[in-house]
């Protein structure tokens, strides 16, 4: 018997717009559909639009194992279809970005950068540090004698040699002294003369028991005073003539002349008045610290000879050599450092004292060292790094172990080979696999050398 008209729309408004008139399907009431008849409903369904929205169950009494089946089997397509689908549209999708990728990356200009090529050289090892210049020697230059300041030879600021004329204390005084001296001493001299003659007479009286012993020991005591004041006059004939040639105050070494702190016809007292300082700059030291944890290398490698040291001023590219003239006998325990004195020959007076200057100390030097510019190691969460150019300019990471720096190069003990090309400026642009192009000229300097010439700069200022 079939499906009722009434029965058959129910079914059909449960089916969605599955109808046995439209699907040439037939349901007879009490029958269990077989797998054939199964098939048949699910194909109908799809057929039939389902895809649009799932089916709810059939209500029907006439057919529940039917019904059941049926939904169960409509579901699980539904939902397998659904992620299939989604899946391949997820797919599709990141096909489409991953191409799109591509494309733009072929479509990008490559990125202009400085670029260096590693290098490999025996390099030395050097201890930094800021120092400054201090003269070898300095003389605060004052009279010996109270006078008159009557003349000067020299304008502040010239350099002076040794033994050259600076000023003149008025002499006449002391000249006066100076002849006083002498005629004392003629007095003296004459003096003694005759004591020792009266001596000598006496003597002779004595062995002829002329004279008694009491007479001679008197001539004899006469003729000593006599010889004693002659030696007291020639000391002080002496003194007149050195306070004399005080008066003429002379440079006691080569060096440079500073500030002349009396003016001419003033009067100078003895050992107290400043006239002008002397500082010695051929030869110049140069003084600076370095932390104490290195005095064992600077002992281990000093005991080989005198070791190196560098000393160059701001604004002057070209160094001056000396040698390490003084270690320290203290580390500071402040400041946990080491003082330590260079001397230089300074021929040209490119180091003047008070200057601030950049110090190398000379350690010892690495073999086969592999350098590159400084500013090319750059610093990520997993240490420092560099990028890499290969050969068709593509760029790439490369992690690197820093050894240490030798001025505005980085020797490395890990991650290069002499040859390679790394970039040294234009680093933020770049991501692994980007095209490049070398830029023509010196990269710029970087920020912090800046501000470490501005500081040091300031210090020579306040000093």
């Amino acid at each position: 018997m079939s499906i009722n008209n009434s029965e058959s729309s129910s079914a059909d408004r449960r089916f969605g717009r599955v109808s046995g008139a439209k699907s040439g399907c037939a349901l007879r009431n009490g029958e269990d559909l077989p797998e054939t008849a199964t098939s048949a409903i699910l194909k109908c369904y799809l057929l039939g639009g389902a895809l649009a929205s799932p089916v709810p169950p059939i209500r029907s009494q006439t057919i529940p194992n039917m019904e059941t089946r049926c939904h169960q089997l409509i579901t699980s397509v539904w939902s397998l279809g659904s992620c299939l689908a989604l899946a391949c549209l997820f797919a599709l999708a990141l096909t489409a970005c991953g191409r799109t990728q591509k494309e733009a990356s072929k479509d990008r200009p490559p990125i202009p950068v400085h670029m260096a090529e590693v290098i490999q050289k025996d390099t030395p090892f050097f201890l930094e540090a800021i120092g400054n210049a201090a003269a070898y020697n300095t003389v605060d230059v004052k009279s010996r004698v109270t006078g008159e300041l009557v003349n000067r030879f020299f304008k502040a600021g010239d350099p002076l040699k040794e033994e050259q004329e600076l000023f003149t204390i008025d002499p006449a005084p002391f000249q006066a002294k100076v002849r006083e001296g002498e005629a004392k001493l003629r007095q003296s001299t004459v003096q003694y003369e005759q004591a020792k003659r009266e001596y000598v007479r006496f003597k002779t009286l004595y062995a002829e028991k002329a004279v008694s012993q009491e007479q001679l020991e008197t001539k004899e005591v006469d003729m000593n005073s006599k010889l004693y004041q002659r030696e007291l006059n020639q000391a002080e004939l002496e003194t007149a003539k050195l306070n004399l040639g005080y008066c003429f105050i002379r440079a006691p070494l080569d060096g440079q002349s500073g500030e002349i702190y009396i003016d001419d016809f003033n009067i100078v007292n003895a050992n107290q008045d400043k006239l002008v300082t002397i500082k010695q700059i051929k030869p110049i030291k140069v003084k600076f610290s370095i932390p104490g944890k290195y005095l064992d290398e600077i002992r281990k490698y000093g005991s080989n000879g005198a070791m190196e040291v560098e000393a160059r001023p701001l604004g002057n590219d070209k160094p001056e050599i000396g040698s390490l003239s003084l270690v320290d006998n203290i580390i500071n325990p402040k400041t946990g450092m080491i003082a330590l004195e260079g001397t230089f020959a300074n021929p040209e007076a490119k180091l003047w004292p008070g200057v601030f200057v950049r110090v190398r100390l000379k350690l010892t030097v690495t073999r086969s060292a592999v350098l590159v510019p400084e500013r090319a190691v750059n610093e990520g969460p997993e240490g420092q790094y560099v990028w890499v150019a290969n050969q068709e300019h593509a760029v790439a990471m490369r992690p690197v172990k820093l050894d240490r720096r030798d001025g505005d190069m980085a020797v490395l003990s890990e991650g290069l080979k002499p040859g390679e090309k790394v970039v040294t400026d234009g680093q933020l642009l770049l991501h692994p696999g980007a095209k490049v192009v070398p830029r023509p000229g010196a990269p710029p300097r970087k920020v912090e050398e800046q501000n470490q010439e501005k500081n040091i700069k300031s210090r020579g200022r306040e000093s």
